[in-house]
């Protein structure tokens, strides 16, 4: 039996290279993570590529070899930062950070590995040589948009596994727009289709095969355009003010630094409501203590707003057991009542929660974690309902997503960069707000304790962006609306759609599968 059906002249098969599998794949981990985690737009369309290109004719055991080596460069470029950093959270040697670096990315390389493998495999070793890249192209597509679902679900509390195709986009302006229509994971569709489509004309060296993808990514940037222009702001507006204190998290509110902290903090305060904003709004766990209602740096602080009639939303611990805590946002009114308070639902692994009992020791020696909060309503505000996100919850598309459906009209993401200040983090967690925005159509305002604050537009337009080593304060205008976009409503339509494609791979190989265990030769012995 001949392997393939016919096979183009000028077609390039990867087994005649010396090495292709592991240079490909080389390349392409490094190309990832400038593209997808440092938001290089254009690269974000090639990165891809070298994989593919070596993926093309080999089995399923050289595919997750090769799968295995674009995630180590991939996670070794990504992870990198776990190593010091673990000394800034525990205070403990590297040793530790070594530890957590290298099971991290061997899980991170493993799940690469098995999504190659299984791409080679549904696509089929003996498959026919096609005119069309088309069904191909839709499977890689469909499988890493599963994958990446799949990802998003089980290591939603461990932020640094989260990995969107669809994040590469977050720097260009149209072509973040249709994420209002089919969310990041949509986005990360087109991206590996365009990707793989350009590895397929690179194969068979056919100038034919890049129209496929030079018209994906043409129609798509025009998608883009023409939602972003015949997007239509809300007429209403509050003013916001942001008080990014920046104090370093590694900073104790002890007997020497408490009270210049506290004169530090009203000090702000005071500035902030010399602009007579609506709102003040502080990053996450601005207060480092559990809230009380006659708590005197609280009393304090409506003391100074009040007679302008201000609202706070602030982010203050709350007190559960003995042992635990609510990460807390409260809306507090003029006055000091108590509009409604948001508890963080998806606090961090290992570090906010423990899981079995063992959690980074940096964390635990305070006494206390983090209890994961019930799914939240937003804040009720005089100025609109704001939905909060909590430091990681940002990077969570159905958490940004499930405020709108119970009503937010615009978002608040507080959190505090500190611990990753001197990272690529710092960056990608506010693209992933800018992402939210137009995912939900909302305008989001980003207080990030050492990071980066502003405000991004529902419509992706970035109004304010600043970061500083020290303190400063930000008066935006916010407008809210109540539009819920496709994203929000029907978020399952990328992954539906690709389990869809996957199935009808799948079948096939399946029936194949079956009937040959159903027919095969008693004396059968594979070749080895």
């Amino acid at each position: 039996m001949k392997r393939y059906s016919s096979i183009p002249k000028n077609y390039i098969s990867t087994n005649s290279l010396p090495g292709p599998s592991y240079i490909g794949a080389a390349v392409s981990g490094l190309a990832l993570f400038f593209a997808v985690l440092h938001t290089v737009f254009l690269l974000s369309w090639v990165a891809l590529v070298p994989l593919f290109f070596a993926l093309d004719a080999t089995s399923p055991r050289l595919a997750s070899r090769t799968g295995f080596w674009t995630g180590l460069v991939l996670a070794v470029c990504a992870f990198g930062w776990m190593i010091p950093g673990a000394g800034t959270f525990t205070g403990g040697p590297v040793i530790y950070g070594i530890a957590i670096f290298l099971l991290c990315t061997l899980i991170f390389s493993a799940g690469w590995a098995m999504l190659c493998r299984v791409f080679v495999w549904l696509r089929g070793r003996h498959r026919s040589r096609q005119k069309s890249a088309l069904p191909e192209a839709l499977l890689a597509a469909a499988l890493w948009t599963l994958a990446e679902a799949g990802l998003q679900w089980a290591a939603q509390a461990m932020p640094w596994f989260l990995f969107h195709m669809g994040n590469a986009l977050s720097a260009n302006l149209y072509a973040i727009q249709p994420l209002s229509w089919i969310g990041v994971g949509g986005a990360g569709f087109v991206v590996v289709f365009v990707n793989y489509s350009l590895a397929q004309a690179l194969t068979h060296r056919s100038w034919k095969r890049l129209l496929l993808p030079i018209f994906t990514i043409a129609a798509y940037m025009l998608l883009g355009w023409g939602l972003l222009v015949s997007f239509q702001p809300s007429p209403r507006t509050f003013t916001l003010s942001l008080i990014a204190e920046n104090i370093p998290p590694e900073v104790r509110w002890d007997e020497t630094n408490g009270p210049r902290l506290v004169k530090e903090l009203l000090d702000l305060e005071r500035q902030s409501v010399a602009a007579r904003p609506d709102i003040i709004g502080w990053s996450e766990s601005a207060i480092p203590w559990t809230y009380r209602p006659d708590d005197d740096l609280v009393q304090e602080l409506l003391r100074v707003s009040d007679p302008a009639k201000i609202t706070h939303l602030i982010g203050m611990n709350t007190e559960c057991t003995t042992n635990e805590i609510y990460n807390s946002a409260y809306c507090l009114l003029p006055g000091g009542a108590v509009s409604g308070r948001y508890d963080k639902k998806v606090p961090l692994l290992l570090v906010e929660r423990s899981w079995n009992g063992w959690s980074i020791p940096f964390f635990s020696a305070d006494g206390y974690t983090v209890r994961p909060g019930e799914p939240g309503l937003p804040l009720a505000t005089p100025y609109g309902n704001a939905g909060i996100l909590i430091c990681n919850e940002s990077a969570l598309p159905a958490e940004a997503a499930a405020r709108v459906r119970h009503g937010a009209q615009f978002l608040f993401n507080m959190s505090n960069d500190g611990w990753f200040r001197d990272t690529y983090l710092v960056s990608q967690h506010f693209y992933n707000a800018r992402l939210r925005a137009v995912e939900t159509r909302k305008d989001i305002a980003i207080n990030s304790n050492n990071g980066w604050s502003g405000l991004v537009r529902a419509s992706g337009q970035i109004v304010a962006a600043r970061r500083s080593e020290v303190s400063f304060i930000s008066t935006l205008s916010v407008q809210p609306n109540d539009l819920q976009p496709l994203a929000v409503t029907h978020p399952w339509l990328p992954v539906g759609s690709s389990l869809l494609i996957a199935l009808l791979f799948a079948l096939p190989s399946v029936t194949r599968l079956q009937t040959f265990f159903r027919h095969r030769p008693p004396n059968y012995k594979p070749v080895k």
